[in-house]
């Protein structure tokens, strides 16, 4: 009998510890599951070898519009090019920055004003999410020396095979930018592809999956511009100003560039978020002003007739 009592005690001790550890056990899990709360958090601007999107970590923001297969309309009111009398002695350089609003537009916006020179910006809705950022792009919209242009919404969501395989996507991924941004020019930069639908001809990327949507765009009377030439994205140490003024100047004088005596260069924004660097971008642009040869530009000048 003895033996018995024993062993009931021991029985009852060891399942009121296991009681008390399971308690203690789910209010950790719910103190746990209280203090994980979803958030929205931003980091640091993604890179690749040509274009870039902010990585935002919430299932909340609006969907990549390449998901839906309906085309909606264009918005009204598009500007049209303008007609500028081009001088066959001149070469014109056109400065384009990709991936705006971000953190090197406020440079890039002054340095334009204070040199009085003139240049686009393709930018991204999807990267205009705070009110700083929605800031800039007013600034550019008030700044006359600035052609606003359209870099698409999503920027693909830094997933391009997906992004291309429907034509139809991408153009309603243009149409939602220029609704977000209210942009009312027809200017298109395609995200990480060189593709060009200008002037009554046609340039495809190495690639070549952008081709359908670039043909559907100049279809619908947009001018697609890709780049003869980059100041590649170092944001830690910008090349020297001195050899991208060279490098503009050969390509110039060797017509390699997809109009002859016409040069595009591709820039980003966050290559000019220092002071430092934003000052490499006036110096190239002194170096260009000084040259008697070369005319800046906004793309609203190229010579533009969609095929």
């Amino acid at each position: 009998m003895f033996t018995i009592n024993n062993r009931l005690k021991s029985i009852y001790l060891l399942s009121f510890l296991l009681f008390i550890f399971s308690c203690k056990n789910e209010s950790s899990n719910q103190k746990q599951g209280l203090e994980e709360k979803p958030t929205v958090e931003v980091n640091e601007i993604l890179q690749d070898h040509k274009d870039s999107v902010y990585k935002v970590k919430t299932d909340t923001l609006s969907s990549n519009s390449n998901n839906e297969d309906t085309i909606t309309e264009p918005k009204e009111e598009i500007e049209t090019p303008k007609k500028v009398e081009l001088d066959s002695t001149k070469q014109y350089v056109y400065l384009t920055f990709d991936d705006g609003p971000f953190k090197g537009s406020k440079n890039i916006n002054k340095i334009l004003t204070e040199e009085n020179v003139r240049g686009t910006v393709f930018l991204v809705g999807y990267n205009a999410f705070t009110k700083e950022l929605k800031q800039h792009v007013e600034d550019y919209k008030q700044n006359p020396n600035v052609d606003i242009a359209n870099h698409t919404f999503s920027h693909a969501n830094n997933k391009y095979k997906h992004f291309y395989s429907s034509a139809e996507g991408v153009y309603n991924d243009i149409l939602k930018n220029e609704t977000t941004l209210d942009i009312h020019t027809k200017y298109v930069r395609l995200p990480a592809r060189n593709v060009w639908r200008v002037d009554a001809k046609k340039k495809g990327d190495i690639l070549k999956d952008a081709d359908p949507a670039a043909d559907l765009l100049a279809k619908n009377n947009y001018y697609i511009f890709g780049w003869d030439y980059e100041w590649s994205r170092n944001i830690h140490q910008l090349d020297n100003p001195e050899k991208i003024y060279e490098g503009i100047v050969h390509r110039l004088d060797h017509n390699r560039t997809f109009e002859k005596n016409h040069l595009v260069i591709l820039m980003h924004d966050d290559m000019f978020n220092t002071d430092q660097n934003a000052e490499k971008l006036r110096q190239l642009i002194v170096l260009l002003k000084n040259n008697p040869r070369i005319v800046l530009e906004g793309v609203s000048s190229y010579p533009n007739k969609v095929s």
